[in-house]
């Protein structure tokens, strides 16, 4: 049997340190590019016609690695929206690790929001037909707002069992009309802020409405809710309101100053930005339909 080495140590010659590197990088990433995956991850997904799906919501992580300890994993703050600071995962570990954890995260949350079970569950508003509105900002950037017409199909099997209510031409007109009414003609405005007001329920489900905004004050928001719900002629359920915003006075203040990315100058883009975003249009989208149905134009009509 042949001896053992005393010294134990895994030593290599002086012209062969690549190979150490080599395995050392291999037990880190797996072989896996997490960059390269994360470019595919974090792109919307499609159906097999290659159409986005709209509920989609893009994520966003941040490095927080330790300075000098990227040798041994990474650190990073994930967050399923990149939209909602305020829901984030402190994750770590080799590329295979943090791959592990964000799938789980993405599949945990898929359950709980795609699956209806037991006793109180919430009805899912996946299926029905979806109102979209958009608003512009003076800097001509997009904001939306979607509402689902609960209790309506463009399928006529679900019609046929009563399930669900045939989306109809003169059904079509009458949201439009109420659209025109209530947001073209008083050229409504969201004055987007730094606070955010969630709606959310049994109710808010049932009404086809449940989401945040991003709002000037709580008031802001109960009318921005009120007058989705108004194109169904409900009101919102009182109890459905929750309202939160950073104690940070920095976290959210807009950037002054050019930062250094990747040897170039940029100005970061500011979070929650404060702006009146007047409405421009509203489109239907029914889900047995490629393309989106337009509603109103500014105070337009465009459905005949």
């Amino acid at each position: 049997m042949p001896q053992k080495p005393a010294d134990k140590r895994l030593t290599l010659d002086a012209d062969e340190p690549s190979l150490l590197f080599a395995v050392n990088d291999l037990l880190l990433t797996g072989g896996i590019d997490f960059d390269d995956w994360w470019k595919e991850f974090s792109k919307p997904p499609t159906s097999k016609a290659g159409k986005a799906i709209e509920e989609w919501t893009k994520p966003k992580f941040i490095d927080v690695t330790p300075v000098g300890k990227s040798n041994i994993g990474r650190w990073i703050k994930y967050f399923p929206d990149k939209e909602d600071d305020s829901t984030f995962y402190n994750l770590s570990g080799t590329t295979r690790d943090l791959i592990y954890h964000i799938n789980a995260i993405a599949y945990q949350q898929g359950n709980s929001a795609g699956n209806v079970s037991g006793k109180n569950s919430k009805p899912p508003l996946k299926g029905f037909p979806l109102i979209e509105l958009q608003f512009v900002s003076p800097d001509k950037k997009v904001g939306e707002k979607w509402i689902r017409c609960a209790g309506y199909t463009d399928d006529e099997k679900i019609a046929s069992l009563k399930l669900a209510k045939l989306v109809t031409p003169a059904d079509i007109r009458v949201w439009a009309n109420k659209i025109k009414t209530i947001f073209g003609d008083t050229q409504y405005v969201w004055e987007k802020g730094k606070e955010c007001l969630s709606y959310s329920g049994q109710i808010a489900r049932l009404q086809g409405l449940e989401g945040y905004a991003y709002v000037r004050n709580k008031q802001d928001g109960v009318d921005l809710f009120t007058a989705l719900l108004k194109i169904f002629d409900a009101v919102p359920d009182k109890d459905g309101f929750n309202r939160s915003e950073s104690t940070s006075t920095t976290k959210y203040k807009k950037q002054t100053k050019e930062i250094i990315v990747a040897g170039q100058k940029v100005m970061p883009d500011e979070r929650r930005p404060i702006a009146n975003c007047e409405f421009t249009r509203a489109v239907l989208k029914l889900p047995l339909l490629n393309k989106p149905i337009p509603l109103v134009k500014k105070n337009v009509i465009l459905y005949k």
